[in-house]
């Protein structure tokens, strides 16, 4: 990819991916980094002079056997630069931490045709994700939003023993409210 200098007109020739066609770029709000994501469902990520590549997210999209990867369609930092939320042309919405690159949870639900802009509210606690024949969707990300979807979706908080197991550094404490009687 080439990129110019403006105004004065010099022209740089970088490899922002690893030889696959670029689809989506998206720079931090600072400009201190950018990401730009390709066919093969990969997403590099460059310091904002496009000078240093900072690592890769690879494998964000598994294909099933024998089938082609999900390209990255869409990218967007989190005002703080902290969160890049990936949108896969098959639908596919995830949460990556910037600084661990390691994902935030699993995929968010969408209705699965392929995502096309994804935008961050001022405040980090919303990512809005928009398709072609979808209505905007919202998605609240705080954690206490995640926990209280947890609860829901389990019904019980964990046992000390299963808290250990999960979050052995963290003292016990139960999420959840108690269960109500019915």
């Amino acid at each position: 990819m080439d990129f110019t200098e403006l105004p004065s007109g010099p022209v740089t020739r970088r490899t922002l991916s690893q030889g696959e066609q670029i689809n989506a770029l998206a720079f931090s709000p600072d400009g201190s980094r950018m990401a730009a994501g390709d066919m093969t469902g990969r997403v590099a990520l460059w310091d904002g002079t496009l000078r240093h590549r900072t690592g890769v997210l690879s494998n964000l999209f598994p294909a099933a056997l024998g089938d082609t990867p999900e390209a990255v369609d869409a990218l967007a930092f989190s005002p703080d630069g902290s969160t890049l939320a990936v949108a896969g042309d098959s639908g596919t919405l995830q949460l990556w931490d910037t600084a661990t690159q390691q994902p935030l949870g699993g995929n968010l639900p969408t209705p699965g045709e392929p995502i096309r802009s994804l935008a961050f509210s001022p405040d980090s606690a919303t990512l809005y994700a928009t398709s072609d024949h979808t209505p905007l969707q919202r998605y609240p990300i705080t954690p206490s939003h995640a926990i209280t979807q947890a609860c829901a979706r389990t019904g019980t908080t964990l046992t000390a023993a299963q808290w250990h197991l999960y979050i052995p550094d963290a003292p016990y404490h139960p999420v959840c409210d108690a269960p109500r009687a019915h």
